[in-house]
């Protein structure tokens, strides 16, 4: 079989293939990795052979080449006969893509392919293969090369995501945005950078994580919160609660000592759902709420539930939620699920 091959690799790369010399190479390649590398590594020689006339590493020497593929080429100019077989090669990488999800390419030039992680109406779970979970929000995408792991653990974010960041001080992990990363060696934090929004915002749980803007280079700590603003290059530091932030991974929304309005514009992003304040005392900044809501509760549920400690009604106009003012005739804590 070694000796079939061998001729059937020097037809191919002298442009003498038939069809079923391509349709055999092609099988050959699929067998093991160890095929791929062996035609890489050859073809890579025959290239350089051809083109520049230099020498090469002894292992890939043209005495040895000669002996491994038994070369049939006929007596005519090298470059000659290479452009005639360009039609045969690009034929045989088309066979590959399609047969075998696999292209001819040389390791030097190489372009990364990316695996993206997409979230739909619902939270989403991912382990990488280097142990990072990360949990990804309703319609956020994530995306990391093929090489991920391999020099550097670098993904691409654009909504929101929590990352359970597996320790690897020789490869620290990058979360990277438009405009903005993130670098961390093994940490818990949360990420949100929504492609529509200003704001990028991080929220450190446990660790520490580097922030890195046009003109920034800020290292977090515990407990706080930091947010970039991508237009004015501006950032803002605070400490907060980071439960409230990271609820969204366990199915609750938590909110705690939010304004009414802030809540409000919160519910219509998640449920994606026209709520209007018709009352002016309702806007007030010093109206505030506090509570936990399963996020399965659909929106009537809701609102019912803020009613229990605002003086809150509300009807459905056409899919449009108006807000109004009513007498409170009751008076209780919000309740928690």
């Amino acid at each position: 079989m070694e000796n079939r091959i061998n001729h059937i690799i020097a037809r191919v790369l002298s442009g003498e293939s038939s069809s079923d010399d391509i349709l055999s190479l092609s099988e050959w390649l699929n067998e093991d990795e160890k095929n791929r590398d062996e035609f890489r590594r050859l073809k890579n020689y025959w290239d350089a052979d051809v083109a520049f006339k230099h020498s090469v590493a002894p292992a890939f020497s043209a005495d040895k080449l000669q002996q491994k593929i038994n070369v049939q080429r006929r007596q005519t100019d090298r470059r000659q006969m290479w452009r005639n077989a360009i039609p045969l090669i690009a034929a045989a990488c088309l066979l590959f893509i399609f047969s075998t999800a696999f292209f001819l390419y040389n390791t030097n030039d190489r372009t990364s392919e990316y695996c993206t992680l997409l979230a739909g109406e619902h939270t989403s779970h991912f382990t990488l293969e280097d142990g990072t979970v990360i949990t990804l929000n309703k319609n956020s995408r994530l995306s990391y090369s093929d090489r991920y792991g391999k020099g550097s653990r670098d993904v691409k974010l654009e909504g929101e995501a929590y990352f359970e960041v597996a320790k690897d001080p020789g490869k620290p992990f990058q979360v990277k945005m438009n405009g903005a990363s993130i670098t961390v060696l093994g940490t818990h934090f949360n990420v949100k950078a929504d492609a529509q929004s200003d704001d990028i915002t991080a929220t450190l749980v446990e660790g520490s994580i580097r922030f890195e803007g046009a003109k920034q280079n800020i290292v977090m700590t515990p407990n706080q919160q930091l947010t970039f603003s991508r237009s004015t290059n501006k950032v803002d530091v605070k400490e907060i609660d980071t439960d409230t932030f990271t609820a969204w991974k366990d199915g609750l929304l938590k909110y705690k000592s939010i304004s009414f309005t802030r809540l409000v514009e919160n519910l219509k992003d998640i449920y994606q759902v026209e709520i209007q304040i018709d009352d002016e005392r309702l806007a007030d900044p010093s109206v505030t709420v506090s509570g936990t809501f399963d996020q399965k509760q659909s929106i009537e549920q809701i609102l019912k539930v803020i009613s229990y400690s605002l003086p809150v009604r509300w009807t459905n106009n056409n899919g449009v939620y108006h807000i109004q003012y009513a007498t409170l005739k009751k008076t209780m804590p919000m309740r928690e699920h």
